[in-house]
């Protein structure tokens, strides 16, 4: 009896945590919104493109200031093309994009040109 009541208890519990701690390492927005600029970095201490978003932009990653980094280091040539393919695309058009970062920071593992965000 003892142990039914603790597992009507705790059983509840114990699952919304482990649901809780998978979502915790799940892709995270960076920004959704149009660029004000886009720059290549090709210092001897930094090797990456930054993308920086208008102050209107929504769905923001507080830790990341409006700014999504591409660092070449951890990104396949072709896939920074890619995705700087997009953003100076976007900037140009004037259009809003979305970039969202696979492990919660604001690394660009995610870039989409679209109006509305889904």
């Amino acid at each position: 009896m003892f142990y039914g009541e603790i597992m009507k208890t705790w059983l509840p519990i114990l699952i919304y945590g482990i649901l809780m701690s998978s979502y915790a390492n799940a892709a995270t927005d960076i920004a959704f919104g149009t660029l004000k600029a886009v720059k290549v970095y090709d210092f001897s201490n930094d090797k990456s493109i930054k993308l920086y978003f208008d102050d209107n932009s929504t769905y923001v990653n507080g830790d990341c200031s409006l700014v999504a980094k591409i660092t070449y280091s951890k990104h396949e040539k072709e896939s920074i093309d890619r995705m700087l393919s997009i953003a100076l695309s976007a900037q140009m058009a004037g259009r809003k994009v979305r970039v969202t970062s696979e492990t919660a920071t604001c690394e660009v593992d995610f870039i989409a040109l679209q109006d509305a965000r889904f």
